[in-house]
């Protein structure tokens, strides 16, 4: 895919996106621009992070979620 196509699908994405999810996704994408090169090639190279990241993202707007109050544990 080219890069202008893209950027045009994430332009397009966050066009539909609520404020909260805004806030997500630019922090996510300010920690990608801060973040090491290396610390990326990492991530991105290692096996089945790409799949098991879209199946999160999947999970999380399905619902399939566990609350955090469920498995905290008292510190």
């Amino acid at each position: 895919m080219e890069s202008t196509e893209i950027i045009s699908k994430i332009q397009n994405a966050v066009k539909m996106l609520p404020p909260q999810k805004l806030e997500i996704v630019l922090d996510f994408l300010e920690d990608l621009k801060i973040s090491d090169e290396a610390e990326t090639k990492a991530l991105l190279n290692e096996p089945g992070f790409l799949e098991k990241y879209r199946q999160a993202k999947d999970d999380i707007q399905s619902g399939n979620t566990v609350s955090w109050k469920d498995i905290r544990r008292d510190v």
